[in-house]
């Protein structure tokens, strides 16, 4: 089993099985015989994942595990209440604001992803209706233009069809003018 991502370790007194993910800092104890070790690591307060090693960020879902004292700047775990070089408190409620933010973070990145799907979404539509709409009016304006051809071939015919006549009438006045 991966230390990344062991939830459970064993008590060291009693041998009774502790989860770590209910455990804050790497203070843990045993619910069985209420003895308190330190773990070796650390565990994110954020999805309970144990580190054995100490590291920045969350390898299981990358929020951060180590803070910067105000006073010292030394590099604390996150979840620390006390710096662990000069004994400053830690404000906890900096680290509630930080957790706040990367959550809201977190939450308008998934509303902008959603939003791009939805315009992107939308744009595909609009452009498969206005190529439907392109169509129909190609469609429309070929229909018109056989209409045109076709009136214009029978206005054709109509006008040479009176040109016979008037031949025909000329002839035939001529016709009883010679006789």
């Amino acid at each position: 089993m991966s230390n990344d991502i062991l939830q459970e370790i064993a008590c060291p007194n009693c041998r009774n099985p502790i989860d770590i993910r209910t455990q804050h800092g790497n203070h843990v104890q045993c619910d069985a015989c209420s003895s308190r070790f330190i773990l070796k690591g650390h565990v994110c307060p954020n999805c309970g994942t144990y580190h054995e090693h100490e590291q920045a960020f969350c390898r299981q879902c990358g929020d951060p595990l180590a803070r910067m004292c105000p006073k010292c700047q030394t590099s604390n775990w996150v979840g620390d209440e006390y710096c662990q070089q000069c004994g400053s408190a830690m404000d906890l409620l900096e680290l509630m604001k930080l957790q706040h933010e990367a959550q809201s973070l977190e939450s308008q990145r998934r509303r902008s992803a959603q939003i791009q799907d939805i315009k992107q979404r939308e744009e595909e539509a609009a452009q498969k209706r206005m190529a439907e709409l392109e169509a129909i009016e190609t469609e429309r304006q070929r229909w018109e233009q056989e209409q045109k051809a076709n009136q214009r071939k029978q206005e054709m015919l109509m006008f040479a069809g009176l040109g016979v006549v008037a031949v025909i009438v000329f002839l035939v006045i001529i016709l009883f003018s010679l006789l």
